[in-house]
């Protein structure tokens, strides 16, 4: 089959959600599918490149996208189950790895499912080197979950005008989580504003100081999302990410939401992954990162 690649375009969006859905379908115990308006709104997110693979008769067989990340790309990279061993995968790795070097990156990383072991052959053949897993994972709300009693001396409000705090709080709260790369204000809300669209919570403290903040996505990906959860460091140890949670499924339910979705590094320093078992979350899917790097030659 001859295979060729080209640039993502809307009216790609339905068959693209459909490989995604599939590919999770298939290698995770994931069930909820992203819809054509997600992939559309997360290509508004990609700064580096979006394409498609399409087969010679025209059909969609695989999907890439790649992202900026400091001295990184991120490469999200799908290849419909029917149409492994095609060199699909192969195709895209090509593609990702020259949009890199354009960018004067120094490497690029990938993920596969835990249960996608062409997916992890493949990365294996092309020098990929694991390292890090990701989960994802869920709870599904069957009552109406109690409001939590905040810890004395804070308060939550939603406050998604408050642009700048939430900024300065999460940025904050990751500075120390592996991997992140400090952005800017511009950057920041490049990829979460506009936030007047999106559930924003801000814990602050009884002069006012913001502490910790939430930000939730009421539809996102067929599930309701725990976008970004982060407690300042001097705050931490006082219940307030566990009283985020429980106030955003509370909420959530409130606006007929039965399931809630979020997203962990499986080595998480801080205990994100016991606090979310504890509040009764599951993991769906392992998400399995590699990277290469490329050695550039300034």
């Amino acid at each position: 089959m001859t295979l060729s690649l080209r640039p993502f375009a809307p009216a790609d969006a339905e068959a693209v959600a459909e490989i995604i859905g599939d590919y999770e379908t298939a290698h995770s115990d994931a069930t909820n599918r992203p819809a054509a308006d997600d992939i559309v709104d997360w290509t508004r997110r990609v700064d580096l490149g979006a394409v498609v693979v399409e087969g010679s008769g025209g059909q969609i067989l695989g999907a890439g996208f790649l992202r900026g990340r400091g001295t990184f790309s991120i490469a999200d990279h799908f290849v419909h189950p029917d149409s492994r061993g095609l060199g699909v995968g192969s195709l895209l790795l090509d593609w990702g790895e020259e949009r890199t070097r354009e960018a004067g990156l120094d490497a690029v990383r990938a993920a596969a499912t835990a249960r996608d072991e062409d997916g992890r052959a493949l990365f294996a053949s092309r020098g990929y080197a694991y390292i890090r897993s990701f989960y994802r994972m869920v709870i599904d709300l069957e009552t109406q979950p109690v409001a939590p009693a905040w810890p004395a001396g804070f308060a939550v409000a939603l406050e998604p005008e408050q642009e700048q705090a939430l900024y300065e709080t999460l940025e904050e709260a990751f500075e120390d989580h592996w991997g992140h790369q400090p952005r800017t204000f511009d950057e920041w809300m490049k990829v979460n504003g506009p936030l007047s669209e999106r559930i924003c919570y801000l814990v602050r403290t009884e002069d006012g100081t913001p502490a910790a903040a939430q930000i939730c996505d009421e539809e996102r990906w067929g599930t309701s999302w725990v976008s970004i959860l982060g407690v300042r460091g001097h705050w931490r140890k006082h219940g307030l990410g566990e009283a985020l949670l429980r106030q955003a499924f509370h909420d959530l339910y409130a606006r007929g939401r039965r399931r809630v979705a979020l997203g962990v590094d499986a080595e998480n320093t801080t205990g994100a992954t016991r606090l979310y078992e504890r509040v009764g979350m599951r993991v769906v899917v392992q998400d399995d990162a590699y990277e290469k790097l490329l050695g550039q030659h300034h």
